[in-house]
């Protein structure tokens, strides 16, 4: 124990200033360390749930994401949409997209001859309804976004700051908005400068604690790293690339390694600078992708299928988070969750609370992290009313409840015997509506239907998932009276 030693002569007055100034710095160091956790969030792009070597990628080492699920708890059934912008707006709502109509990439058109006409989409998500990085400024965060936005207006952040007299961002919550956009970068798809931006605006947040919002553009097509690590794959044996859009015939790719392994590279420089910056122990790091991976780049398997697609291999993910004290370090948990439940649990995290008003689709994940009990849910929910050709899906939604899994499309689908992933349209078109059921457990490659196995679970999921349906407002795709079926596209 230490003693503090008054100067003789020192009055009892000035004795009690003394001890007075000790207690207050003692609250203030006790308010510090009951201070909110600082956020990082990460989400790669097109990052398919195996690319993580702590998720059994053997192709390529990625040692800064294996120590983070080292220091942390790994999700291994975590869940995003097929594709990227309602994936992202799901994550800044807590909101399916049958609710806030983001339920397709908001630049894709529609092929112009389909059998079904698809609902009307909302292609901006709004700032009433994207309010995550606001939630947490009311609670004192000071908030930043780089990297890719594609929620409403613009591909990337960079391109939307300047909207609204500069005032873009900061309708949506943000205090800073990074300039940095792939274009600048084009090398390395700008992982190197996005993650300087993020580290400066770390730095520049003083006392207050920070969520980060770092959205990489990598590692979606176009494929490019930096030479030195594609020459380095190259010479292992991996083939060079012939598209900078990725065939199926030559995954994987010495530029797609390349591209995980300056990802990893990259995160792990800023793990590093958390540390000497003080900050890593009170400090929650979340890792993720926004869907699976892309099927021409890298196998998903054992999952069916890869980004785009309605099956395991095309919305399972990485998701890695670390907590200092909270995860539970080394740890996995193969509860179901979905990028819905970000939101919830950073406002737990962070103790702060929704806008009034503001319904949540999601659960706070932390009993998971914790290694606790998770939170009682029926079921994980999908509605891609959309026709994405080139990932072989048309118009279909779909349930998750425990080990089942049922599907149904609500006026065709592509059956892909005979095709590839390099085919543009994916698949030979079969009109009429489908139901299929998978025990995913028993079956993760998505198989064997079991629906004529299982006609009463399949009727009850049926049921479950029309009445989500009407819940969440979500419209049912009509049938187009000017098909021509000599004119589909082929």
């Amino acid at each position: 124990m230490s003693y503090i030693t008054l100067p003789e002569g020192s009055s009892t007055n000035l004795s009690r200033r003394g001890f007075d100034v000790l207690a207050l710095t003692g609250v203030a160091r006790a308010q510090r360390s009951r201070r909110p956790p600082n956020i990082l969030f990460i989400l790669a792009d097109d990052f398919g749930w195996n690319a993580p070597g702590c998720y059994g990628n053997k192709d390529v080492a990625t040692p800064n994401l294996d120590r983070l699920a080292r220091e942390g708890v790994r999700l291994t059934a975590a869940y995003a949409e097929p594709q990227c912008s309602p994936t992202r707006a799901a994550l800044l709502s807590g909101q399916y997209g049958a609710r806030t109509g983001v339920f397709k990439v908001i630049h894709e058109k529609e092929p112009p001859n389909t059998p079904l006409t698809i609902p009307k989409a909302n292609l901006a998500l709004e700032p009433s309804v994207a309010t995550l990085a606001a939630a947490l400024r009311s609670a004192g965060y000071t908030t930043g976004i780089a990297g890719k936005w594609h929620i409403a207006d613009h591909y990337a952040a960079a391109d939307a700051r300047q909207l609204h007299g500069g005032r873009y961002f900061d309708r949506y919550g943000f205090d800073f908005a990074s300039p940095v956009s792939e274009r600048q970068f084009r090398e390395d798809k700008a992982v190197t400068a996005l993650t300087d931006e993020v580290i400066g605006f770390i730095e520049r947040a003083g006392e207050r604690p920070w969520f980060a919002y770092l959205a990489h553009f990598t590692t979606h097509t176009r494929l490019a790293a930096p030479r030195e690590l594609v020459d380095r794959h190259a010479a292992r044996g991996y083939r060079r690339t012939s598209a900078p859009n990725a065939r199926f015939a030559e995954r994987p790719t010495a530029e797609y390694l390349a591209m995980i392994e300056h990802l990893d590279n990259e995160t792990g420089r800023l793990l590093d600078r958390l540390d000497r910056l003080g900050v890593a122990r009170n400090t929650l790091v979340v890792f993720t992708s926004d869907n699976g991976g892309l099927s021409r780049m890298a196998s998903m398997a054992p999952l069916r299928e890869g980004k785009g697609a309605l099956y395991e291999g095309g919305v399972r993910v990485p998701l890695i988070v670390r907590w200092p004290g909270r995860a539970k370090a080394g740890s996995s948990c193969d509860t179901p969750v979905h990028t819905i439940d970000h939101y919830p649990t950073l406002l737990d995290a962070a103790g702060a609370k929704a806008p009034a008003g503001h319904k949540l689709d999601g659960v706070s994940m932390i009993p998971m992290i914790e290694g606790k009990a998770p939170p009682r849910r029926q079921a994980l929910y999908w509605y891609t009313p959309t026709y994405t050709l080139m990932y072989g899906r048309t118009p279909c939604s779909w349930i998750r409840a425990g080990d089942w899994k049922l599907i149904h499309w609500f006026g065709d689908y592509l059956a892909p015997e005979g095709y590839t992933p390099d085919d543009r349209t994916y698949g030979k078109l079969v009109t009429g509506p489908r139901w299929v059921l998978y025990n995913l457990k028993d079956d993760p490659g998505e198989s064997r239907d079991r629906s004529a196995a299982e006609p009463a679970r399949a009727a009850e999921l049926r049921r479950r998932l029309e009445a989500w349906w009407a819940e969440t407002g979500a419209q049912t795709p009509t049938r187009n009276p000017d098909f021509d079926p000599a004119k589909w596209v082929q």
